[in-house]
C-alpha cells in the first residue's frame, strides 16, 4: 500500500475541512461572514505550513550537501523536459527545487523536488495558482535506454493509458501480484526484467515506489517531498536496479549509438590537448587560466612583447 506523506495528509485534511465548510454554508448552517473567515484562515494556514515544510526541506538538503560533499542547487529547470510521462507531463510551469547531486555506490545520482505549478481562473475571473510536488531520485546510466515503467499494481492502469504501452506479465506470480511492467516493446520489457531484476524488485525496500528507466537514468518518484532521512533507501533502489540491467541490453543500445558520455570523466589525449591554457600548437596561451586568481585570465595580462607566438605561430602574431 502506498504510504501517504505528512504533507499529503495535511492537504487532504484541509480539503475535507473546506468541503465541509461549503456544505454547511450551502445548508444555511454556517453564516456567510463566518464561512469567509474560515476559508481565509484555512488558506493562510495551509500556505504557512507548506512554506515551513519547504524551508525545512531546503535546510536539510543544504546541510546534507555540506556534510557529504554533494552539490546542492536551490532551484533549476534542468530536468523539466528531460523525461517523459507522469509526473513530468502534467503541463503548467515545471521546475525543480533542492537538487542534490553526488556519487553513491559508484554511480552519479541526484534527488530533487519536482514542482508543477498550474494556474486556474474561477467564475469571477480571479486567477489562482496551485502547486503539486513530487520527489524524484535517480541514478545516471551510461546508455540512453527506451522507457519502461515498473509500477505498483494500483497505478498500472493509469500509467499504461498515459504512456500507451503494453502491460507485460512475467513468470513470477509474486512479482505479478505486486508490480506491472509497462513498455512499448514487449521483447524489450522482458529483456530488462529478467530473473535477477525480478529478485531485486521483490525486496522489501522497493515496495510502494514507482520506477522508471528513461532518459539515460533509473528513477523512483513519489507524491510530496521526501527528506534526506529516506534518501539512502531510495539511492539503494535506483543504483541496485541500474546494476541489474542486463549487460546485453546495455551493449545493444550502446552499439546503436545511444551511449551517454560521462560529464565528470577526465579529458583524454596528450597534455597539450587537455591542459587548460594550451591550444593545439602545444604552446602555453593562458586562455582559460587565471593562475593568480585576480579575475583576469593570464593571456590578458601578458606584456605585448611576450604575446608573439602564443596562439601557435612561429613568428609575430598577425
Amino acid at each position: 500500500m502506498r504510504r501517504m506523506t505528512t504533507e499529503g495528509a495535511v492537504r487532504t485534511a484541509a480539503a475535507v475541512v473546506a468541503a465541509l465548510g461549503v456544505v454547511l454554508f450551502v445548508a444555511g448552517v454556517l453564516p456567510g461572514p463566518v464561512a469567509f473567515v474560515l476559508g481565509a484562515a484555512l488558506a493562510l494556514g495551509l500556505a504557512a505550513y507548506e512554506g515551513a515544510v519547504a524551508w525545512r526541506h531546503r535546510d536539510e538538503a543544504a546541510r546534507f550537501a555540506l556534510s557529504h560533499g554533494w552539490e546542492h542547487l536551490p532551484r533549476t529547470a534542468a530536468y523539466s523536459t528531460r523525461f517523459e510521462g507522469y509526473p513530468f507531463d502534467r503541463g503548467g510551469r515545471a521546475y525543480q527545487t533542492d537538487v542534490l547531486r553526488g556519487s553513491y555506490g559508484g554511480a552519479r545520482c541526484a534527488t530533487f523536488t519536482h514542482v508543477v505549478a498550474q494556474e486556474s481562473v474561477d467564475s469571477r475571473g480571479k486567477t489562482s495558482e496551485t502547486r503539486q510536488t513530487y520527489q524524484v531520485t535517480l541514478a545516471e546510466l551510461d546508455v540512453d535506454l527506451p522507457r519502461v515503467d515498473i509500477v505498483p499494481e494500483s497505478l498500472a492502469g493509469r500509467v499504461a493509458q498515459a504512456f500507451g504501452g503494453v502491460d507485460i506479465e512475467v513468470e513470477s506470480h509474486a512479482f505479478n501480484e505486486r508490480w506491472r511492467v509497462i513498455a512499448k516493446d514487449v521483447r524489450y520489457g522482458h529483456d530488462v526484467v529478467d530473473p535477477r531484476m525480478i529478485a531485486r524488485l521483490l525486496e522489501h525496500d522497493v515496495e510502494g515506489l514507482s520506477i522508471r528507466i528513461d532518459g539515460g537514468a533509473v528513477m523512483v518518484w513519489s507524491v510530496g517531498r521526501e527528506g534526506v532521512r529516506t534518501l539512502a533507501r531510495r539511492l539503494n533502489v535506483v543504483t541496485g536496479i541500474a546494476r541489474r540491467i542486463p549487460a546485453h541490453v546495455v551493449r545493444e543500445y550502446t552499439d546503436r549509438g545511444h551511449g551517454v558520455a560521462d560529464p565528470d570523466a577526465p579529458l583524454t589525449g596528450p597534455a597539450w590537448a587537455t591542459t587548460p591554457g594550451v591550444l593545439t600548437s602545444g604552446r602555453y596561451t593562458g586562455v582559460g587560466v587565471d593562475a593568480d586568481g585576480d579575475g583576469v585570465e593570464d593571456w590578458a595580462q601578458a606584456p605585448p612583447e611576450d604575446t608573439a607566438g602564443t596562439l601557435g605561430s612561429d613568428g609575430p602574431a598577425r
